[in-house]
């Protein structure tokens, strides 16, 4: 798995926060997913790791295809992009399924 997204981020823990950096090269090796966060017909976010190395890639997707993917070069940045790119997927969702029943009332 991989296919270059068209756009590549370097993550940066800064401060307990994450900067992204415009970034030209993926990670070289070969990437093996671990983990999906999200809804596959909403925005989905893969999470790819190489076999002991530190780091990881985040693959951000909706049903369309890649968004752009985001290199964590250290396993800070990777675990601070793990909440990071968690509490993205699961507010999408929230917020569709919040539109989806305004016409519900409220018990």
């Amino acid at each position: 798995m991989n296919a270059t997204p068209p756009e590549i981020y370097t993550l940066e823990a800064e401060g307990g926060r994450l900067r992204f950096m415009p970034r030209e090269a993926a990670l070289p090796g070969e990437l093996a997913v671990v983990h999906r966060m999200g809804d596959p017909a909403l925005l989905q976010c893969a999470v790819l790791r190489r076999e002991n190395a530190p780091g990881g890639v985040f693959r951000l997707e909706d049903e369309s295809g890649p968004l752009f993917a985001a290199i964590a070069e250290n396993n800070l940045a990777f675990a601070l992009g793990m909440g990071f790119f968690g509490e993205l997927t699961a507010n999408a969702r929230y917020g569709v399924d919040v539109f989806e029943n305004m016409e519900e009332p409220d018990d």
